[in-house]
């Protein structure tokens, strides 16, 4: 099965959609603006989707900003359980609109991904639309919510 995954990454990676293609290898890590747009929105998009991909919890973690997300540390063990019962992670994310209110952003996200359970179980598939919200945290903009949360968890 693990063949299988790689094919299906490469797959993925040779189909994604033009914001993960155009950025550059040296990206920052967020523009240090303070105007959240459809760049930045790319940029912390595929963060996210090397973090999964890579199975990089600490990564993944990273992006988020867990003391002003409502239940962050709950969301912190999510993740953990997650990470922990999974061998991998394919994931595809299409950012579908952004909006920006103030000082925070949203963003609406189509999400497809495929899970390998660590218990050697059949593949996990999920496709979503997920709802981010982002507001900056010093020169970077980090996620501060996330829904539904229920996409980082095995069935």
């Amino acid at each position: 099965m693990g063949n299988k995954l790689r094919a299906a990454l490469l797959l993925l990676s040779a189909i994604l959609p033009p914001f993960y293609v155009a950025q550059p290898q040296n990206a920052p890590q967020a523009p240090a603006e303070n105007v959240f747009t459809d760049g930045t929105a790319s940029v912390l998009l595929r963060q996210l989707s090397e973090a999964l991909q890579g199975h990089s919890q600490k990564k993944l973690l990273a992006l988020f900003d867990l003391p002003k997300m409502k239940d962050g540390q709950i969301f912190k063990q999510q993740i953990s359980s997650f990470f922990s019962q999974t061998e991998s992670i394919a994931v595809h994310l299409n950012l579908a609109e952004t909006a920006t209110d103030d000082d925070k952003a949203t963003m609406a996200v189509n999400a497809e991904m495929e899970v390998q359970p660590s218990n050697g179980g059949p593949p996990s598939r999920r496709n979503e639309r997920l709802t981010f919200t982002a507001a900056r945290a010093g020169k970077v903009w980090k996620f501060i919510d996330i829904q539904p949360r229920s996409f980082f968890s095995l069935p």
